[in-house]
């Protein structure tokens, strides 16, 4: 393989024994090659942005015949274990870890915490406003898992699966 230089701004290579250039991937995608953990960073969010939709469907659905809490619960531990599955899959590419337990302690303190955390956030949005809606209840609990995903992001980067990074 041998560069052939630029055109129009943008690296060609030759490859022997392959007609027509083929272009390197594009700028983003080299500056999160270079940054892993920005790399990390955008998977994570992309994967706790979709778990929070998840969490969001799965507590309107529940809604329509459990009341909030209960409904909070269930769509948490089902989303929870779903996202955390996709991130050690595609944020952290562990496909085994040799600290399994790692992930399991994750799973139960991010359940613990966020049944408590969305509880809270669930009460507070019943004390201030009269017959919340579930859509506003749901609203009301995503917006304060972004924060908590931030805390999970760190510990997911640098706890749980640490180990399975510097073992790759």
């Amino acid at each position: 393989m041998t560069a052939a230089g630029s055109a129009g701004g943008v690296d060609v290579v030759d490859l022997t024994g392959v007609s027509g250039p083929l272009l390197t991937a594009p700028a983003p995608l080299r500056f999160l090659r270079r940054h892993p953990t920005l790399h990390q960073l955008v998977r994570f969010a992309l994967v706790g942005a979709l778990g929070t939709v998840l969490n969001a469907v799965i507590f309107i659905v529940l809604r329509q015949w459990w009341s909030a809490l209960p409904a909070n619960l269930v769509a948490l531990l089902l989303s929870t274990a779903i996202g955390t599955e996709a991130n050690r899959l595609f944020t952290f590419e562990a496909v085994r870890t040799p600290y399994r337990w790692r992930a399991h302690a994750q799973n139960v303190g991010t359940v613990a915490f966020y049944a408590v955390y969305s509880s809270a956030v669930l009460m507070l949005v019943a004390a201030v406003v009269p017959d919340p809606s579930p859509l506003l209840e749901s609203v009301a609990v995503a917006a304060a898992s972004v924060l908590g995903g931030a805390a999970r992001f760190l510990v997911l980067r640098y706890w749980v699966f640490a180990g399975a990074r510097a073992d790759a």
